[in-house]
């Protein structure tokens, strides 16, 4: 009868050992996708302010808006706090490719500075994009009052704060809707009764879409303590819709 019952208690012991794994998953997950919503909600926020604020750049022949993002991010030595980037023009035909570009276009942003030239975004070759295969992003940790901020939470509370291994990218495409019209290329201007050119279009189309990619990175431990090869995680992607005055 001893034996019988210790052989249950041990069963019961490891029934619910069993049960930590799961758990530790699932509170992980959990955590991952509730900083990725609030981290992507903030990334739109500071993109739409951008958006209001789009400057033309003067010396481009064609119509070039070039947007300023502050965001706690960092690239490189290039880009903290502050992004410059220049918005893309309208697809060649959006039937065959709506024209995705990525931002950054490289680890490290060209066109920062000052001034800001703006980093011009890489078009997406195909739709099959991996974003843990791509080093092209914006972690988190280049705002020094956050750094602070996480630095007292693990030193007083949590050692364990996992903020500033979160990282960001984001697509943008200009949408067309105007193509119904634009394909046919005779269309006429009924205000001005002249025949619309492709410049036209790209003044008139004011509405953007963009795709905000959320990931987690953490990085392997490298000989003599130093920081050794990143791993990157794909969490989330949210999309917005963000217009231009």
């Amino acid at each position: 009868m001893r034996r019988m019952r210790v052989h249950a208690l041990a069963a019961g012991v490891l029934g619910i050992l069993a049960l930590f794994p799961p758990s530790l998953q699932m509170a992980s997950e959990s955590m991952e996708e509730t900083n990725a919503a609030i981290i992507a909600e903030s990334v739109a926020h500071s993109l739409s302010t951008a958006f209001a604020s789009a400057e033309e750049d003067k010396q481009s022949p064609k119509l070039s808006l070039r947007c300023t993002m502050s965001h706690d991010m960092k690239a490189s030595d290039r880009t903290r706090g502050r992004y410059t980037f220049i918005l893309p023009p309208l697809p060649t035909d959006p039937v065959a490719n709506v024209e995705w570009y990525h931002f950054p276009s490289t680890p490290m942003p060209p066109g920062q500075g000052s001034p800001a030239s703006g980093d011009p975004g890489a078009k997406l070759v195909t739709m099959s994009w991996e974003a843990e295969n791509d080093d092209r992003h914006f972690q988190l940790g280049g705002d020094l009052w956050t750094v602070d901020a996480v630095e007292s939470v693990h030193k007083e509370n949590d050692p364990t704060d996992p903020l500033m291994q979160f990282a960001f990218s984001f697509d943008i495409r200009k949408v067309d809707d105007m193509w119904y019209q634009r394909r046919n290329t005779g269309a006429i201007d009924p205000f001005r009764n002249a025949v619309m050119k492709p410049e036209d279009y790209e003044s008139m189309i004011k509405l953007y879409e963009i795709r905000i990619h959320i990931l987690r990175i953490t990085h392997q431990g490298g000989p003599g303590g130093i920081e050794g090869a990143a791993s990157r995680r794909y969490i989330t992607t949210v999309t917005k819709r963000i217009s231009v005055q």
